[in-house]
């Protein structure tokens, strides 16, 4: 089969094989890495046909452009000789207008030496005429450099030309879906919050539920919607659920009453696709029936903005009312205007192991559940990943990580395996996650927020030294850098 080589971009490199193998799941194509090494500038694959590589270049984020592969080496010496014993490639373009291009990974390759380096290829004899602006086909030479910064114009011109490895193609074309992150740039939407997804990397994610025209996508931590713009691109329908109706709403703008959410949906063309956002607690979510949604994707709250919670009152509070309160005037309290009902915290871990379990209930079989779980660098173990029968976990490598230095955000894709729908969530405290029966081991996510206040101090410190079931004292305020604070 052809071989193709990806210039690709170098941010979230743990998201790059995940986010290539998404695209050809959508578009059932069969999809080889050829590269031993995943994570430099340029990645070679192996594809069937070119119509899969059009596809990637529409789809993926993270792809700069892609050009049919005919020759490499580690040298010019050994890429010359393998091209010319391979000239019948060229058959098809001996007559079309061309240009040759040089390019470097990792560098910008010295403007002089560009003109000897074209004319070393002049054995290829293409007849058609050079032209440089919109010829009909481009050759490339790739240089494949080692990462390094040089800032100096004496450090490029000392690098200039020790490669790691040297390629020659034509071009297929070039990322459209690369302009996306920019064009859903959080700072320019009609709506956001302090909790609002980074918009590239609500794509990767994004690519991971395999969204497409006709599927249905389910937030049920909307916020202000971040997941649901980028599935909603490329044709899934979406709809999101919150506990706290104020962040799907915003506050109205002049006489828009039009919710936040729909504003920015408008704004991207996609407002037809928005089932709904509704208000409720998932814990007490009004949905009866399971089975049906073909994706769940979200970002649960975890505290460092804001911390998840569900109806309920505090441990040790006052218990709730059987019936709803009535003011003397004959107004029920919660029919008021501006009522929040009463809640309580909702443990990451036990959130986690109930998302899984929501979701063998809810999803279709083969359906996916993508969420990103905040893990402590120290204490994470695989065996933090809630499991649940009937649901896999679906890992490339090490997985997809966002790297924060102590704590990372790991993206986790679980898919239904299961051909049942099973029994809904109970969505109860789970025991082997209460610190005060000593467990073997907790999660490394467990107590996320107070640990994130306490700048992630040893657990076995912070759990000897208070009794058991009693909180760690938090430092009073922990900057993030942004304005946000918790």
């Amino acid at each position: 089969m052809p071989q193709y080589i990806l210039r690709i971009s170098l941010d979230h490199t743990s998201f790059r094989i995940p986010s290539l193998l998404s695209v050809s799941q959508v578009f059932n194509f069969a999809i080889r890495f050829i590269s031993k090494d995943k994570y430099r500038g340029l990645l070679v694959i192996e594809l069937e046909k070119e119509e899969d590589v059009h596809h990637i270049l529409a789809r993926d984020t993270l792809v700069l452009s892609a050009c049919e592969l005919y020759a490499s080496g580690d040298t010019y010496e050994e890429l010359h000789e393998q091209m010319k014993g391979n000239l019948k490639v060229l058959e098809p373009y001996l007559h079309s207008s061309f240009k040759f291009t040089l390019e470097g990974a990792n560098h910008r390759v010295l403007d002089k030496r560009v003109t000897e380096t074209v004319e070393s290829f002049a054995y290829t004899e293409l007849k058609g005429k050079i032209q440089m602006k919109d010829p009909e086909e481009e050759f490339v030479i790739f240089e494949d450099y080692d990462w390094e910064v040089a800032h100096t114009v004496e450090a490029r011109i000392k690098r200039d030309g020790k490669f790691r490895h040297v390629y020659f193609g034509r071009r297929v074309g070039f990322g459209k879906a690369r302009l996306l992150p920019t064009v859903h740039d959080v700072k320019a939407r009609a709506y956001y919050g302090n909790t609002s997804m980074d918009s590239h990397m609500g794509f990767l994610m994004a690519g991971q539920a395999l969204p497409a025209p006709g599927k249905i996508i389910y937030d049920p931590f909307v916020g202000t919607g971040s997941m649901l713009y980028a599935s909603a691109h490329w044709g899934a329908y979406v709809m999101g659920s919150d506990i706290d109706g104020r962040q799907i709403r915003g506050k109205a703008k002049g006489k828009e009453v039009k919710p936040g959410i729909l504003r920015a949906a408008a704004q991207y063309g996609t407002e037809d696709l928005f089932l709904d956002c509704l208000t409720y607690d998932v814990t007490k979510s009004p949905i009866r029936r399971g089975g049906w949604v073909d994706a769940i994707i979200t970002d649960p709250p975890y505290g460092v903005r804001a911390g998840a919670k569900r109806l309920g009152r505090k441990e040790g509070g006052r218990p709730l009312r059987d019936e709803p309160y009535m003011f003397p005037d004959g107004t029920y309290s919660h029919l008021m205007p501006g009522y929040l009902p009463p809640s309580r915290p909702y443990e990451l871990a036990n959130l986690t192991k109930d998302l899984v379990q929501l979701a063998r209930w809810l999803l279709v079989p083969g359906g996916r559940l993508v969420f990103f779980l905040p893990t402590v660098t120290e204490d994470y173990q695989e065996v933090d990943v809630p499991v649940v029968e009937g649901m896999r976990e679906l890992k490339v490598g090490e997985g997809s990580v966002q790297d924060f230095g102590k704590w990372g955000r790991r993206l986790i894709t679980m898919e239904k395996t299961a051909q049942d729908d099973g029994p809904p969530p109970t969505f109860e405290d789970h025991e082997e996650f209460d610190i005060r029966n000593q467990p073997d081991h907790l999660p490394g996510h467990h107590g996320f927020r107070d640990r994130y206040a306490t700048g992630f101090s040893s657990r076995k410190k912070s759990e000897n030294a208070s009794p058991a079931g009693t909180p760690p004292v938090l430092e009073p305020v922990v900057s993030l850098g942004s304005g946000d604070k918790v």
